[in-house]
């Protein structure tokens, strides 16, 4: 069974909820946008600036005044040092503005150039990282987070020390209202844990996220990404603990919903529906266009063995998003079971209209038709699987397995049809005269000629073959229970007066 989960700030995560005709049980797929915060930004733009000073004192030689000796050579050696050393910064710093401002591509240009020049500098590897990350690129985000880690030590100045023009002092308002909020080092911590989450080094990003947390332990989104982690370890319990912390927090009101929906998830995991229908409710109580929650939310009720509260909440979610086929696939599923076929075939037909070419909707369509005997229908739904997927073995095999069905019951029906003869009249008393006549030996034949008002009357009451299913009940029970030759006694339909005689 699978959940729809979402990570605060700085992850998007959206999964599907699919139901597999084969196992029988629903399951998750999913594809994860990563995103860096404006907090995220704002702190690189604080970086750079402190980073300034540092550079200067790092990257400027140094001449000593007292020696007399200097040859011009080296002058002009430590100029160009100099100069370089101020272009790369430049470069830098013009790089963390454009970065900052959300202009990835000219923050590109501008840093790449400053490491052309100066290859070992550390904030120029960093933001370059974060820029990386911002654009989904984990692996050369990772890559560049251990480049500036490697790079040249930068230290902290003090703010007063930035020359007074425009950018910096631009610069130093963000830095002074960042410095509000949660330390840099929680920020960057979190940053990295991030991409080592991404890339699969789980100890590494479980470690970060904990420094972060140590650095601030207010930050929320550490708590938030950890819970995330220990979730997708199925290391529910630890993960309930943080989202709990979260949710008692005052979080943004528009992100405590996501909360929730977390907290849900590691409740279900853990065991524990009754606490999931609670948070997921909580979800949608704060957020009542939230789909993902009412989706999450059937699926607790459902495995309570609450049908009808299942189909409510996932008819909301339809509300919420028409197009949502997970809540479809889920609603008919749900009216299979209660045994709604018509309901059950609509839900699918709706999902096929709207475009849903999916094989495996058609497999879950001709599922439905086959447990109700309908082959023919069936059989259709499941080539059109195949067509769709012919590498498909189950498919194969499911629709290899309609087919014997339908030839294993056609094969009985015609082992089990028979031919009879009837005569029919409107009234009781009639009938049992004519029966009468038959026992002292008048011709069955002749007497449907003359008495039956069924048109069948005409051929001597001849029906030809039938099997089972195609007469009406009371007449077909009466006629399967006659011995070739033998006649029966008055049937009584919604057609009149029956007399039945098998002649094969």
């Amino acid at each position: 069974m699978g959940f729809a989960m979402e990570v605060e700030k700085n992850m998007e995560i959206r999964y599907r909820i699919e139901w597999d005709p084969v196992s029988h049980r629903f399951s998750r797929s999913c594809r994860t946008r990563r995103h860096t915060s404006r907090r995220l930004r704002w702190f690189l733009v604080c970086f750079w600036v402190l980073s300034w000073t540092t550079a200067q004192a790092q990257t400027t030689p140094t001449v000593d005044a007292g020696t007399e000796n200097v040859s011009n050579e080296a002058r002009q050696r430590a100029a160009l040092r100099q100069f370089l050393s101020a272009v790369s910064m430049a470069k830098n710093n013009l790089g963390a503005v454009y970065f900052a401002i959300g202009n990835y591509d000219s923050a590109q240009v501008h840093l790449t150039h400053a490491l052309e020049i100066a290859p070992n500098f550390a904030s120029a590897h960093l933001t370059l990282g974060l820029l990386h990350l911002a654009n989904g690129d984990q692996v050369t985000a990772l890559k560049e987070f251990k480049n500036a880690a490697a790079g040249d030590t930068i230290g902290v100045r003090r703010m007063d020390m930035v020359p007074p023009d425009t950018v910096f002092s631009w610069a130093k308002a963000q830095f002074d209202q960042m410095m509000k909020g949660p330390p840099q080092l929680a920020v960057a911590h979190t940053a990295l844990a991030i991409v080592y989450n991404q890339g699969g080094y789980l100890s590494d990003a479980e470690h970060h996220y904990l420094q972060s947390i140590r650095h601030d332990s207010t930050y929320m989104d550490a708590y938030t990404n950890l819970g995330k982690l220990y979730a997708d370890a199925e290391r529910f319990e630890e993960a309930i603990r943080l989202y709990e912390k979260v949710a008692a927090a005052s979080v943004d009101a528009d992100q405590l919903p996501k909360v929730y929906l977390n907290l849900g998830v590691s409740y279900m995991g853990s065991g524990h529906p009754d606490e999931a229908i609670v948070a997921w409710s909580k979800a949608v109580a704060l957020a009542p266009d939230y789909a993902e929650a009412y989706m999450n939310l059937g699926i607790a009720y459902q495995s309570k063995d609450m049908p009808d509260s299942a189909r409510t909440v996932w008819t909301r979610a339809l509300g919420v998003q028409s197009d949502l086929v997970v809540a479809r696939v889920a609603l008919a599923r749900l009216e299979a079971g209660e045994g709604r076929k018509d309901e059950a075939i609509q839900y699918y037909q709706d999902i096929l209209d709207m475009g849903g070419k999916d094989p495996r909707l058609y497999a879950e369509l001709g599922l439905v038709y086959e447990q109700y005997e309908q082959f023919d229908l069936a059989i259709s739904n499941y080539e059109a699987a195949v067509a769709l997927d012919p590498a498909s073995a189950e498919l194969q095999t499911a629709l290899y397995r309609v087919k014997s069905k339908k030839q294993d019951r056609e094969a009985a029906r015609q082992a089990n049809k028979i031919r009879v003869r009837q005569i029919v009249v409107r009234s009781q008393s009639e009938a049992e005269a004519i029966l009468t006549q038959l026992n002292t030996g008048v011709d069955f034949i002749e007497l449907a000629r003359t008495k039956s008002i069924d048109p069948s009357g005409a051929n001597g009451g001849d029906l030809g073959f039938f099997g089972p299913g195609e007469m009406i009940p009371t007449f077909e029970e009466a006629a399967m229970g006659l011995q070739v030759g033998e006649v029966s006694d008055v049937i009584r339909t919604s057609l009149g007066f029956h007399i039945i005689k098998r002649i094969e």
